[in-house]
């Protein structure tokens, strides 16, 4: 890929290749779309659209031009680059150039043909961008020969209401894509080949909602099991949420081999698969046969070339990283995506390490790597959250948790809390919404002012930085061990008692309840240790307190997270 973003990646413009069930109801939707001008499939991540869209056009019988468009491709030169790629595979030699919707325009008009199809997946990885409004032109500009399918997973931003009213727009939406129970029963009856009785058919459609990847998940979970475990299974499903983590986690993750779990894990730090680069992650061989094992047994791994690249469905790899997170700890997680965005660099997909880099926290290689793409992106260091597709971080809980925790290590507290919010919105009920929830109202109790602050160490250090230090370390004596020692050793600091403050932060260190957070070192000849707050893994005392009011001394004392030494 070429600085900029502006260079085709071929695997973007190849229709997928897919096996799936035939469902003549839902085809018969799609083959209205000659009747009109554009067709928009909008539904959620595993509704099946993409399965959708990639047997309609290998069925069509005219020419297709594909293209699956990423948060990065929000340029409109980029778009462009990529959509005559698209149609030159399609229709063959066509003008190039295409710096300009007019000029794409003009181009496509120079091709004979009576009929022609642009399918374009994923489209809201484009939202808010200029290639959304050069894609909304184009289809204004583009000559009546060509009509357009588009699958995304919220509406885009164009004027639907003018296409509606000109009936050129055919709409598909979550209700269109959802199998009815019998379609489920044919699923299972004809696709997987495991027939279901009819009150299990009945039960299993209710309960997923008829949504395909639900559905797949239960196969998966239910496959060479006995009817009593089968129906023990059908009985444990539960709403969308518990049936990609926990049931994902017990039902499908647990029953593969011990060696394509472990790859599946390891692996989803990365948003663009290979052997060859999985083999240097992992430091080992046979990468490339578990890929293709992967797709062969159906989960959720789908091939993007004919070169051995994959992808795992979000649907799989969201729940991946919660999986991660838990049997890793958050601190070798982020070194394994640091680890990951480094690969992803050396082997030219830029944006997929930014990515990478961005959920390990590794905000110096963001800033390089956007420079290095382009300094139009970026104005001055810090804003790096700037520069990412606003979609991008709309949809990934994970960049949205840490672009919260780069704004309260920068003292944006209320842009942090805003970010800790959408991060919540999206994780739900998992273990990293209730991360976030504890960290949100960890920063909140700084902002909102409460009669009377709480006797933890938040409330605490209120209460020493706003009324009486003394009186708060106290109270801290009687928090656990590392947490109280540090609580003291900064109230002392407040309160101007540095040999007090030097004690304490020291006995925290040497503290067998001390959390990696807690970590210090050493430095200077004396021994003295030089507290420094990582600012990739602190999560206890907020980025920049409200510096104090009563004294010089405490005005003096004020502690500022980051790289600043807490003492002299």
């Amino acid at each position: 890929m070429r600085e900029g973003s502006t260079a085709v990646v071929s695997a973007k413009v190849l229709i997928p290749h897919v096996h799936s069930l035939a469902r003549e109801r839902v085809d018969g939707l799609l083959d209205r779309i000659w009747q009109h001008r554009v067709g928009l499939v909008v539904a959620p991540a595993g509704s099946g659209k993409s399965t959708l869209l990639a047997g309609f056009a290998a069925a069509a019988n005219v020419p297709v031009a594909w293209y699956r468009a990423e948060s990065w491709d929000a340029k409109t030169v980029t778009l462009l680059n990529h959509l005559w790629s698209a149609f030159t595979a399609a229709l063959g030699p066509i003008p190039d150039g295409w710096d300009s919707v007019e000029a794409a325009a003009h181009a496509l008009e120079t091709w004979g043909g009576r009929r022609a199809l642009l399918v374009i997946d994923d489209l809201h990885t484009l939202e808010d961008s200029p290639a959304a409004l050069t894609l909304e032109r184009l289809i204004d500009y583009a000559p009546p020969s060509i009509t357009f399918l588009i699958g995304s997973r919220a509406l885009p931003g164009f004027n639907l209401s003018r296409l509606r009213v000109s009936g050129s727009l055919l709409e598909i939406g979550s209700e269109d894509l959802r199998f009815r129970s019998w379609e489920v029963e044919r699923l299972f009856r004809d696709f997987y080949r495991e027939s279901l009785p009819p009150e299990e058919l009945a039960e299993l459609a209710r309960r997923t909602e008829g949504w395909a990847a639900g559905l797949q998940l239960f196969h998966l979970a239910t496959r060479g099991k006995s009817a009593l475990e089968r129906r023990r299974i059908l009985t444990a499903l539960g709403t969308r949420s518990r049936l990609t983590h926990e049931y994902l986690t017990r039902n499908v993750l647990d029953q593969l081999p011990a060696d394509l779990r472990w790859f599946l894990v390891r692996t989803c730090v990365m948003t663009r698969l290979s052997g060859p680069i999985c083999d240097a992650f992992l430091n080992r061989s046979g990468s490339q046969q578990l890929l293709q094992e992967l797709e062969r047994r159906q989960i959720f791994t789908t091939a993007t070339d004919d070169r051995g690249g994959y992808r795992y469905h979000e649907v799989l790899r969201s729940h991946l990283e919660q999986v991660l997170m838990e049997e890793l700890g958050e601190i070798q997680a982020r070194a394994a995506y640091r680890r990951a965005g480094a690969l992803l660099e050396h082997s030219g997909a830029l944006p997929e390490a930014v990515q990478a880099y961005s959920r390990g926290e590794d905000w110096e290689a963001v800033d390089r790597l956007l420079h290095h793409q382009g300094g139009e992106l970026l104005e001055g260091p810090g804003i790096w959250i700037d520069a990412l597709p606003p979609a991008l971080l709309r949809q990934d809980p994970w960049l949205m948790l840490g672009s919260a925790r780069r704004h309260r290590a920068e003292g944006r507290w209320r842009e942090a809390v805003e970010a800790y919010q959408r991060a919540e919105r999206l994780f739900g009920s998992s273990d990293a919404g209730l991360i976030c929830a504890a960290e949100r109202k960890a920063l909140a109790g700084w902002l909102e002012p409460a009669p009377m602050p709480g006797n933890d160490w938040a409330g605490l250090l209120r209460k020493a930085v706003a009324h009486d230090p003394l009186a708060a370390k106290q109270l801290a004596a009687q928090l656990p061990e590392a947490t109280g020692m540090l609580t003291i050793g900064v109230v002392c600091l407040l309160a101007g008692q540095l040999d007090q403050a030097r004690a304490k932060l020291n006995a925290v260190a040497d503290s067998r309840q001390a959390t990696p957070p807690l970590a210090t070192r050493r430095s200077g000849s004396d021994g003295w240790r030089a507290w420094r707050v990582r600012r990739s893994s602190w999560r206890t005392v907020p980025a920049a307190m409200s510096r104090p009011k009563r004294s010089a001394p405490l005005a003096s004392a004020t502690v500022i997270a980051g790289e600043t030494p807490w003492l002299p």
